[in-house]
């Protein structure tokens, strides 16, 4: 029942900020991705350093399986860090989590940060250095160590690692184990949709993506239309609507899956988290619609505080509610 991550290794620098005008300024559309280099990153934090910020362990696979190792699956990671404070801080966070680090290190280049922009409603704006992370190899990627896991999760901000992402894929096939990529960001697949595409019908099992991310895959802005035009090409396609919920496809299968009531505090993390609470579920071999009311529970929690890693109360709350769906109790709202 076990799930392994592969992503970038990162470290959330998570900043709130008043409103869309520093956006503007930096010429960044309000919920997107954006790469950066070394040196933008240390102007960046030198122009928002007075701003009110926290640190937290981050990137998108790491976060959901943080997600699933707190819900009892076991878990593992692959990813890359550099030789310093930042990097052994990863580390450490993963081995007390009981997370199985499997992990690159670069003896010059600094471990990867990413500036997360929270606005008051909860959005984010991700500007992201990816230092050391960009140095993941294929070292981990092997038979051996993907034997005994059920599914890997890819994150799709590895699409600018083809050799990596598609050899991980390819791994996967010959040991079993279910492939899951997570769509990551509109601004991602607008500039690797075609590989994207390709990915997606030769490897991918599961698949997760918000409207924007499911519109920018279809050219369709209508949420169930982006569901339809992607439910021929893999097992499960999952599309995230914010706080209408999901919507959910498997063959002839549709679920639409409500969310539980919560007070958005910041949405960094949400969707990995939602994949972290479904693929908990479908380790387990538990109904399309369990699935997606676990995904449902964990990410309506997750916006109630600020960064991806919750605090441990919050998992005491969580905990509870999806034994409640294990058991057949729905406690997800229809919206």
């Amino acid at each position: 029942m076990a799930i392994i991550g592969l992503g970038n290794a990162l470290t959330d620098i998570l900043v709130r900020i008043p409103d869309e005008s520093i956006l503007r300024e930096l010429g960044v559309e309000r919920g997107g991705m954006y790469l950066i280099g070394g040196e933008q990153h240390h102007r960046m934090m030198s122009k928002i350093g007075h701003l009110p910020q926290s640190i937290a362990a981050g990137g998108s696979a790491a976060n959901m399986i943080g997600g699933v190792a707190n819900l009892g699956s076991p878990a593992a990671y692959v990813g890359h860090i550099g030789a310093d404070p930042t990097g052994e801080a990863f580390r450490k966070y993963q081995q007390r989590k009981h997370i199985r680090p499997l992990l690159g290190v670069s003896p010059t280049t600094p471990s990867g940060k990413c500036i997360s922009m929270v606005l008051p409603d909860g959005e984010r704006t991700m500007l992201t250095y990816l230092g050391a992370a960009l140095e993941i190899g294929t070292r981990h990627i092997t038979p051996e160590n993907f034997a005994g896991y059920r599914v890997l999760f890819v994150e799709g901000y590895l699409l600018n690692c083809p050799d990596v992402i598609e050899s991980a894929m390819r791994t996967a096939k010959i040991a079993r184990v279910k492939v899951a990529l997570d769509a990551a960001s509109f601004t991602v697949i607008r500039e690797f949709r075609e590989y994207a595409d390709r990915l997606i019908d030769r490897y991918v099992d599961i698949l997760f993506a918000n409207e924007d991310e499911a519109a920018a895959l279809t050219g369709r802005g209508i949420p169930e239309q982006a569901l339809e035009a992607l439910a021929p090409r893999c097992g499960i396609v999952v599309v995230k609507i914010g706080p209408k919920g999901s919507l959910v496809a498997r063959g002839a299968e549709r679920c639409r899956i409500g969310t539980i009531d919560a007070r958005p505090v910041d949405k960094t993390g949400a969707g990995d988290l939602y994949a972290a609470g479904f693929l908990h579920g479908f380790v387990r071999g538990l109904s399309l619609r369990q699935c997606g009311e676990m995904g449902a529970v964990v990410s309506s929690k997750s916006i109630e505080t600020l960064g991806a890693e919750l605090p441990d109360d919050a998992w005491d709350t969580i905990r509870p509610l999806i034994a409640e769906i294990e058991a057949g109790r729905s406690v997800v709202r229809d919206r």
